[in-house]
């Protein structure tokens, strides 16, 4: 008799006391295996079952680590064996890979982000950018200059803050772009290029003159209404979600670039110009599973 089915996402697992106990078992084998110190408190946030099977997607997560732990992955209805990837013999894994490409590419440009190009542009660039990073200033210069004009208007460019805590002024000047992107998007492009444009001037200590400065010439912006977004905390929390989901994602270095749903990281012009043209070039279909 097949077991019935189960869906939906679980706060807390209900399972039988043996069972509890190989969750307890596998909350302390992944401290173990990625040698987390012996007080962090390793927990199960989140659980969800594989479609219609008995295997679960637990949410491992450090609960009082200072630095950041987290990990997805997939039980055993007995909780005995745990792995990152649980591969269907019924689903063609090309059909399956490009799918999970086509969710990421829709999920990283979904929302109120910064973007140049048609939001229905058959290539979508996602990229993760740190204002003070030097590749990520050349790579704008190519993406801008290059890519997004040769392709006339296949390509949708969407910019997401990650700034790195290397770089002194990364994170207030992503704030600084966010909160000029809230009067309009192509003053976030403006400060973008300013930014790119003036790295080996900016210091912490005069980046918000130069900001206001630069802020002061440009016709139509609304001076004031800046200055009282650069002391509110909502563009701070802005940045903040786009380094937490950077964070979620794994990167680590600027600039880290999503096309159609492809990880690239660093720029290197040549493969991305060949990458976007082959995306650009033919309709795909991916058939449904």
């Amino acid at each position: 008799m097949r077991s019935r089915r189960r869906s939906g996402r679980e706060r807390s697992i209900d399972v039988p006391a043996a069972r509890r106990e190989r969750e307890t078992q596998a909350r302390g084998l992944r401290s173990q295996k990625y040698k987390l110190p012996a007080n962090t408190d390793v927990g199960i946030t989140e659980s969800s079952f594989v479609g219609d099977t008995c295997y679960r997607t637990l949410q491992f997560r450090a609960q009082n680590s200072l630095k950041p732990f987290k990990i997805d992955l997939i039980a055993s209805p007995d909780f005995r064996f745990l792995t990152r990837e649980l591969l269907d013999s019924l689903v063609d894994p090309e059909i399956e890979e490009a799918h999970k490409r086509q969710a990421l590419a829709a999920s990283l440009a979904d929302g109120r982000f910064p973007s140049i190009g048609p939001r229905d542009a058959p290539v979508s660039i996602v990229i993760f950018s740190d204002f003070e990073c030097p590749f990520c200033a050349q790579a704008a210069k190519g993406l801008l200059g290059d890519v997004l004009p040769s392709e006339n208007g296949k390509v949708r460019l969407v910019f997401r803050n990650f700034p790195l805590a290397m770089h002194p002024w990364a994170r207030e000047a992503a704030e600084t772009a966010v909160c000029a992107q809230r009067q309009n998007e192509k003053y976030f492009w403006a400060f973008h290029d300013y930014f790119f444009d003036n790295q080996r001037e900016i210091k912490t200590s005069n980046l918000r003159e130069k900001a206001l400065e630069f802020a002061a010439g440009i016709d139509g912006f609304k001076l004031d209404e800046f200055k009282s977004c650069l002391k509110d905390e909502t563009a701070a929390a802005s940045v903040q979600k786009d380094i937490d989901l950077g964070n979620q994602m794994g990167i680590t270095g600027t600039p880290t670039l999503f096309i159609n749903g492809q990880r690239l990281s660093g720029y290197r012009l040549e493969q991305i110009n060949t990458l976007v043209r082959e995306l650009s070039g033919a309709t795909q279909t991916v058939a449904q599973p």
